[in-house]
């Protein structure tokens, strides 16, 4: 009996173990995705191109310590692009929009950087899809 128990003890130790270790692996592969995405860094009037069905970025300055933060509008053609969400990397990183291509299209993105009500900026990225 002791024997067993022994045993026992050991296995339940080996699952904490492999529990843990299997929760640590899938946090590095979650973080490991954020930011590898391509990057349309150009403004308008300039085009960026995207692959269809693919996940892109856009990424913006915000320093969340003077209280300004960047908002997409909802003005975009969503048959051709959805937003996937938005990231804060940080006062040195900023933020960083992650949108997915849909079909072959083009549309517009706008970001307004707000405090408050206060607009302070606004820039147009205009977006478009291959048909691959």
């Amino acid at each position: 009996m002791v024997f067993q128990e022994a045993v026992f003890i050991h296995l339940i130790r080996l699952m904490k173990h492999l529990a843990f270790a299997t929760l640590i692996f899938c946090a590095l592969i979650a973080f490991s995705r954020c930011g590898n995405f391509p990057v349309a860094k150009n403004e308008a009037p300039a085009i960026n191109t995207v692959a269809a069905n693919a996940i892109f970025t856009i990424i913006l300055p915000e320093n969340h310590t003077t209280g300004y933060t960047w908002q997409m509008k909802q003005d975009y053609n969503e048959a051709v692009i959805n937003q996937v969400n938005e990231v804060w990397h940080g006062n040195e990183k900023g933020i960083y929009f992650n949108l997915r291509s849909l079909a072959a299209g083009q549309t517009t993105l706008t970001f307004i950087s707000r405090k408050y009500q206060d607009t302070a900026d606004i820039k147009h990225f205009i977006v478009k899809i291959g048909d691959n």
